[in-house]
Order: C-alpha cells, then structure tokens, then sequence
C-alpha cells in the first residue's frame, strides 16, 4: 500500500510531461525565430524587384 502511496503522489508521467513541455517551448521558439528570418528574406526579396 505504501508503494501505491508514494507513486500517487509522485506520478510517473511528470517527468516526461515536463520534458516535453520544455522541446515544445524550444520548437515554438525555433519557429519563431524561423518566420521572422523569412519574413526578412521575403522583404528583401520583394524590395529588390520594386527596385
């Protein structure tokens, strides 16, 4: 009984969930920093042809 205790009250999915909610915050920010990359090579881009 001891042994169900110990594991309700540290689950044995939050440590997964936590490293999972930590690549997802890295993948979010990855595609930030990537649409903001080719929002510039965009600009460019359509600034050379207007030019």
């Amino acid at each position: 009984m001891k042994k169900r205790d110990s594991s309700v009250e540290l689950p044995s999915w939050h440590r997964k969930s936590q490293k999972a909610y930590r690549l997802n915050r890295i993948i979010i920010l990855l595609q930030i920093v990537a649409a903001f990359v080719l929002c510039g090579v965009v600009w460019f881009g359509v600034d050379k042809v207007m030019h």
